[in-house]
């Protein structure tokens, strides 16, 4: 293969946009906030390399306007650039803080999808959740959704798109789907269901947020996980077993019986595509029988283990945050 050399100023343009800088909502959108009270409160989350070490963790009250870059303001010593749109640093954080941070930049999230605006336009909403993670950006320049801000995005969405959710089981897991269903309910959602994959809807699947609880050859996790780099995935499945990548993109361990995965990106049917900002996918899928019970099993019963990640590796049912 010949190795590209990119134009570090082509870079630069790419990694600003991925980070905050400001930029244009669709004419679809206002993202005006939802009227309710003049105080409200939100979370900033802080973390590095892909939520492993959390930063800061902060609930703060915020005027109806505030935007996601006055709440990380609030409870953190912000560095920008390119006239304050640009997140250079975060409690002296940085790029330059030492040479093995230089491929290294911030991202955000809102409830745990990535925001195509920018901080300062951002606009957030009471229960918001607002995550910035420090990370290699050399292989992955655009993780479209997490999952470290369960059970965001499912309560609030991001850019004020409120959709349904619909777990999507195969039959064999049917009791693990109403279970999560059940404790989805718990929190107040209403819009919140469980269906059989052979029954999903081609407009449900488009514009529905969706959690995927399946084994490795299910249609639904076989298209995903072809199409793993785009979705900014950092495992997928082959035959022989579940491939798991570094920040680098290098393999770094190939799991099998009884290995799952819990990932998301953002909905790749959805007609807008991946970024859009609107719905998400989550795929909760196993090499086999055990693998998927087994992180049904993490995903009910061990949330804590998802907390600030970006995606878990469930194998013989310990829990690891990847990559």
């Amino acid at each position: 293969m010949v190795k590209r050399v990119i134009n570090p100023l082509i870079l630069l343009l790419v990694i600003a946009l991925l980070c905050g800088c400001s930029s244009s909502p669709s004419a679809e959108v206002t993202n005006q906030p939802a009227p309710g009270d003049a105080r409200d409160t939100v979370t900033v989350v802080v973390t590095r390399d892909f939520g492993k070490e959390l930063v800061l963790e902060q609930n703060v009250e915020i005027d109806a306007d505030t935007s996601a870059m006055a709440a990380l303001q609030m409870v953190a010593d912000v560095g920008t650039k390119y006239g304050g749109g640009y997140v250079e640093s975060i409690d002296g954080i940085s790029p330059e803080s030492r040479e093995a941070d230089k491929n290294k930049a911030w991202f955000f999230y809102i409830n745990g999808i990535a925001s195509n605006l920018g901080a300062r336009d951002y606009v957030l909403r009471d229960g918001d959740v607002e995550h910035w993670d420090f990370r290699d950006w050399s292989y992955q320049q655009f993780v479209p959704a997490i999952i470290g801000d369960f059970p965001q995005p499912f309560l609030s969405g991001c850019r004020y798109y409120d959709r349904p959710t619909f777990v999507v089981y195969e039959p064999a897991y049917a009791a693990g789907a109403e279970a999560l269903v059940a404790a989805m309910r718990g929190y107040g959602m209403a819009e919140f269901s469980a269906v059989d994959a052979d029954l999903l809807s081609d407009e449900d699947k488009q514009t529905s947020n969706l959690i995927i609880i399946a084994g490795r050859d299910n249609p639904l996790v076989s298209e995903l996980n072809k199409n793993y780099k785009k979705l900014g995935f950092f495992t997928f499945f082959e035959s022989d077993g579940l491939m798991v990548l570094d920040a680098e993109g290098n393999t770094s361990l190939k799991l099998g019986a009884g290995s799952g995965v819990i990932q998301a990106t953002q909905n790749p049917w959805n007609p807008g595509g991946v970024g859009a900002g609107e719905n998400v996918v989550w795929m909760v899928a196993g090499f086999d029988d055990d693998g998927v019970r087994s992180t049904v099993a993490a995903l009910l019963e061990n949330q804590d283990s998802l907390r600030h990640a970006f995606a878990v590796i469930v194998n013989q049912g310990q829990v690891v945050k990847i990559p």
